[in-house]
């Protein structure tokens, strides 16, 4: 007897957390705001970028493509990135981005780790077709560095990205434009 009341008890338990997700979910389609959508459906898919790097102290800036492959994550509320490149000089270089956007802070947050050591939590605002991310100051090598990022739309398929880091040395600008590609 105890153990038939004991199974009935764990189904209605199982049954209400079934519920409780389900009508949860529902609740969080009907309430995503726009910008959430808008902020993932903006980076999905497969890039390709050609870049310009021009580094503090180089004579001639470096040109190279960087692909860029973003998939939904959290069930659409967001987008994880992997960014790949084969950098002249340097060798390849990876780094994992997550990027959504939050509707209590109403800020596009992009957060990256990349192979060559550099952890980064952006935050910025959408302005007409692009996102505007507040300077961000952070460590590398031990100095100290802030960088201004900028991503923008021309129109779906085409992302221009501009980084511009300042040190106490000088500036290095990373230039990337491209586009979305089609799925086969």
């Amino acid at each position: 007897m105890k153990r038939a009341t004991s199974s009935v008890i764990a189904v209605i338990l199982l049954l209400t957390a079934i519920r409780h997700r389900a009508v949860l979910a529902q609740n969080q389609q009907h309430a995503t705001p726009p910008e959430v959508k808008r902020t993932v459906d903006a980076f999905l898919g497969h890039w390709v970028l050609a870049v310009r790097d021009t580094e503090l102290g180089a004579k001639v800036s470096a040109h190279f493509e960087i692909t860029i492959d973003c998939k939904p994550a959290a069930l659409g509320a967001a987008v994880t990135c992997g960014f790949a490149s084969q950098v002249p000089g340097v060798g390849p270089i990876e780094a994992a981005s997550v990027i959504g956007y939050s509707p209590d802070e109403q800020l596009v947050r992009w957060m990256e780790i990349s192979s060559i050591g550099e952890y980064h939590d952006h935050k910025g605002r959408w302005k007409d077709n692009g996102i505007e991310f507040e300077p961000l100051a952070y460590s590398i090598g031990g100095k100290q560095a802030t960088e201004y990022l900028s991503v923008s739309f021309a129109s779906p398929d085409q992302m221009t990205l501009r980084s511009v880091t300042e040190t106490v040395d000088g500036k290095s600008i990373l230039e990337c434009a491209g586009e979305r590609l089609k799925s086969k």
